[in-house]
């Protein structure tokens, strides 16, 4: 054999076993960043949920007090929430059961019910700061809305 096949099959055998690295690595690296992804949006819905929740209780509270006054209750809770997860902008959608937060890259979503008794406004804001504020019609019917900062 002459040193130019073994030097091209040495190259070859070299270039193999490379991509072969490459692409184990970054697929651990996908999965690294979706589990990291996941977290993070699970922390998010668990902030945004205590914080409807905290709205909630709040107007419940100033409703009882005040419920023939003429006085509407003025309710607004400040919610501060990163616009990104690891690097992705996210989205986040409000119900009257549950809070979703979806990210497109990775394709994400996860999930969180809440237990606000009040009527939430279906809602979808881009992550970052919220305000969550009750919203009286005048006829007692109040609902909370969120919306961004």
């Amino acid at each position: 054999m002459s040193v130019a096949v073994g030097y091209v099959l040495t190259l070859a055998i070299g270039a193999v076993v490379l991509s072969g690295v490459v692409i184990g690595v970054g697929g651990v690296v996908d999965s690294q960043t979706d589990r990291a992804v996941r977290g993070e949006l699970d922390v998010l819905g668990e902030t945004a949920v205590a914080n409807l929740e905290s709205a909630d209780r709040l107007a419940r509270a100033a409703t009882e007090d005040r419920p023939s006054s003429g006085i509407d209750p003025a309710v607004s809770v400040a919610v501060d929430l990163p616009t990104r997860v690891a690097g992705t902008p996210y989205r986040i959608e409000f119900g009257n059961e549950s809070v979703t937060l979806r990210t497109d890259a990775p394709a994400a979503s996860v999930e969180v019910p809440h237990a606000a008794r009040l009527d939430v406004a279906p809602t979808s804001v881009r992550g970052g700061p919220l305000r969550i504020a009750y919203v009286d019609d005048g006829a007692g019917d109040g609902e909370l809305e969120v919306t961004e900062r």
